[in-house]
């Protein structure tokens, strides 16, 4: 009996505890918060806000803010931005602007990204798109409907004044009554950023549109992974926070441009819509890329040699749409 109590009892703690085992339940890893349009994370339609870049609009407020920055030529050598903001996962913004005018090409990468786009009227080939456009929607500070979601201030001067917050998009958004967007294919693939030890001491950038003397740049920091902005050579500021601007990705890439015949107003057309040739720059290194759009309703995709699409690193990406790559200088 001795013998046989003493085989049993450590049986019976055994069984007990892988009884415990089972009852208690494993911890989950801790869920990671989505990265900026991360692709299969955007569940809400981004806001798309087109912002003055003329020299009176500087310098402007909320890019800092945002997860995807385009710029790209308007009219007599200026150059234009198109801020994208993730609601939920974007930070909020108090102030965005100044809010300029629509431009066609500019409405066709709205058009991929699904987004609500935001605007103060423009071209009438870009207008007629915004409307018509099952994509998006359209938010015009000029008409009747849209106006109440924007702001004039004082301290400069009309058209260069007009400025909307993210809050008062999450207004506009609730009314469009379509704020939700059901597409996984939204956004891009991330990836991890490269340990410091393995990041390069420096890399510059430096582009210009169409005047060498009115260019543009980036400073690689090895000590945050990204890229500080430059403006005619000089850091380049957020107006409320007075910081300068940053991202952890630069896309230049090229797309041929062209003025539209007989525009009284020199606007120019930019060959959106097909593929060319690109660069990226990330984690210190320059990387040839190929841009593709294969529709005006498309994603705008970023391809390596190996066919393979490429990764950005978690933080903003800007993507800087110059005429010729020709226009682009690394070190």
């Amino acid at each position: 009996m001795k013998r046989s109590s003493g085989i049993r009892i450590p049986m019976i703690l055994m069984g007990f505890a892988v009884l415990v085992a089972l009852a208690v339940p494993v911890a989950a890893a801790p869920e990671r918060a989505p990265y900026p349009l991360e692709r299969g994370t955007v569940t809400r339609r981004p806001y798309v806000v087109m912002i003055d870049n003329h020299p009176r609009a500087y310098p402007q407020t909320g890019l800092d803010k945002a997860a995807l920055v385009f710029e790209a030529l308007a009219e007599f050598g200026l150059t234009r931005f198109m801020a994208v903001y993730q609601p939920g996962v974007s930070p909020e913004a108090a102030s965005i602007g100044p809010v300029r005018s629509a431009r066609l090409y500019f409405v066709r990468w709205a058009m991929g990204l699904r987004g609500m786009y935001i605007h103060a009227g423009g071209a009438p080939d870009a207008l007629t798109l915004a409307r018509q456009a099952q994509e998006i929607i359209d938010v015009d500070a000029l008409s009747r409907s849209g106006g109440g979601y924007f702001t004039r201030v004082r301290t400069r001067s009309a058209p260069h004044n007009l400025y909307t917050s993210t809050a008062r998009l999450d207004q506009a958004s609730a009314t469009s009554g379509t704020p939700d967007v059901n597409d996984p294919e939204l956004g891009f693939l991330i990836k991890d950023g490269i340990p410091p030890e393995q990041r390069p001491a420096g890399q510059s950038i430096t582009y210009y549109f169409l005047y060498k003397q009115d260019d543009a740049g980036w400073t690689y920091d090895p000590a945050s992974n990204g890229y500080l902005r430059l403006r005619r050579g000089k850091p380049a500021v957020d107006a409320a926070t007075g910081k300068q601007l940053w991202a952890s990705n630069v896309v230049v890439i090229e797309v041929q441009e062209r003025p539209i015949p007989g525009d009284t107003k020199n606007r120019i057309e930019q060959d959106v819509i097909g593929s060319g040739p690109g660069v990226l720059f990330q984690d210190g290194m320059a990387i040839d890329i190929t841009w593709r759009k294969e529709t005006a309703a498309a994603p705008l995709r970023f391809y390596l040699a190996s066919g393979s699409e490429a990764a950005m690193n978690p933080g903003q990406i800007w993507i800087a749409a110059i005429p010729k790559l020709a226009n682009l200088t690394r070190r």
